[in-house]
């Protein structure tokens, strides 16, 4: 385990890289790669899981895939097609992850599926380090719970012709 001082507020981090996340990207990155050691985060059998699964060795790193989960969450990329697109034109962003050339979909998707308990550890032990710093910020904000329903198809009656509507339609005359 990595030992990294720096002596920083909590709400100053969160400000810089809230700034730096819309203002300059490359800043962002850099904070992230200096404050978040992902290593801290990965299950202790997930490394070896992940290289031993091929039996041979892999041309992108377990760190690379998790750096883009991770990104795609913080930017909001709803899909792994719109990740990949992000990934083949941002130098950036491939740099960060640690790709020489960006995985096709499929490595995604079976990364995802392969590993998909790893994955969720991970996410669970990085919120027991988050949800603490959270709290100590605003209590109250960290209470609250924010979902992105962008990706999700609502079943719209008006749109459905198999669905009769109760009333008929009401025609206003002006």
């Amino acid at each position: 385990m990595s030992v990294r001082c720096h002596q920083i507020s909590l709400k100053e981090a969160f400000a810089q890289c809230q700034d730096l996340l819309m203002e300059d990207t490359p800043s962002f990155f850099k904070i992230l790669d200096d404050y978040v050691v992902l290593d801290d985060f990965i299950p202790p059998g997930f490394s070896s899981a992940f290289y031993k699964h091929l039996g041979r060795n892999r041309l992108y790193p377990l760190s690379g895939f998790l750096s883009a989960l991770i990104l795609q969450k913080i930017f909001s990329i709803p899909t792994d097609a719109m990740l990949i697109l992000f990934l083949g034109l941002c130098q950036e962003l491939r740099d960060f992850c640690g790709f020489s050339k960006v995985p096709d979909a499929s490595l995604f998707t079976r990364f995802k599926q392969d590993f998909l308990p790893y994955i969720e550890q991970m996410f669970s032990n990085m919120v027991d380090v988050t949800e603490p710093i959270c709290q100590a910020m605003d209590a109250s904000l960290a209470q609250t719970l924010i979902f992105d329903t962008s990706g999700i198809e609502l079943y719209v009656a008006e749109n459905n012709p198999k669905i009769s509507m109760p009333y008929p339609p009401v025609k206003i005359f002006l």
